[in-house]
């Protein structure tokens, strides 16, 4: 009997570690692309990569998908999803001339803000407000239909108008250009910088003037439709996030 037993405890092992091993060799990855947009999507070296990454690397995982998250700058980010090279990008809310698949709903909202020294009196009030004001903005953002095309009307006839930041760490260079007065106004996501304002403790330098959006604008995790499964893959996002949403998960994750 107990020859027995030890035989099938044996066998239970083998069984285990061989449906392991097939989980495992069935396992895909999606690497998704984006630059630092802290609590969206933050750091690759840290526990917490961000509000966006932690969702859809949850929601995936049970389909046997897995998440690599890489940082890239944001104007490189849309060139490379364009062609085709990367599988997925990270925050977008315009998805207009790009191959690519999303949810049906936004996985968020993005409230676009007006951010000042603590050192002035100035609110945002209007586009003619801006008028003789360095502004700081991020290349390619999308940061309301109005302020795109304020830049875009201005951009040739006066550049020195405009402090562009590019690279993965392009919020970061726009807050330090608005500290140390290279810049004068920088329109930003609202929870990113006050995220970011928090946790450096920068209350004493940078404070809010206003919203710049009449509507929050919707954010998305958005996968190249070249990459084989995409439209499955999004399916899965979808039912991921629906469960994520009924345990309470979503928001704990939403709130961290």
């Amino acid at each position: 009997m107990l020859i027995k037993t030890i035989k099938f405890s044996f066998l239970l092992i083998f069984l285990f570690c061989t449906f392991n091993n097939n989980v495992n060799a069935e396992r895909k990855k999606i690497i998704l692309v984006g630059d630092y947009w802290c609590p969206y999507n933050c750091s690759e070296d840290i526990n917490y990569q961000g509000f966006l990454v932690d969702v859809t690397r949850r929601a995936l995982y049970i389909y046997g998908i897995d998440i690599e998250y890489k940082l890239m700058p944001w104007h490189e980010t849309l060139t490379e999803i364009k062609k085709g090279s990367i599988d997925g990008i990270i925050g977008i809310s315009q998805t207009k001339g790009l191959d690519v698949v999303t949810t049906n709903l936004p996985l968020e909202y993005s409230t676009t803000t007006a951010f000042i020294r603590t050192d002035t009196d100035w609110m945002y009030d209007g586009l003619a407000s801006l008028r003789g004001k360095k502004l700081g903005i991020v290349m390619d953002y999308n940061l309301t239909e109005d302020i795109s095309n304020f830049v875009g009307m201005n951009y040739t006839t006066n550049p020195g108008m405009f402090i562009i930041e590019d690279g993965k760490n392009a919020v970061i260079d726009s807050i330090t250009n608005l500290i140390d007065g290279t810049s004068d106004v920088y329109i930003e996501d609202q929870r990113v910088v006050e995220s970011y304002i928090k946790e450096h403790d920068l209350s004493h330098h940078i404070k809010n003037a206003g919203k710049t959006s009449k509507e929050p604008m919707p954010l998305y995790i958005a996968f190249n439709s070249k990459i084989p499964h995409a439209k499955e893959y999004i399916k899965f996002l979808e039912e991921g996030i629906a469960s994520l949403k009924a345990t309470g998960e979503y928001e704990d994750l939403r709130v961290k």
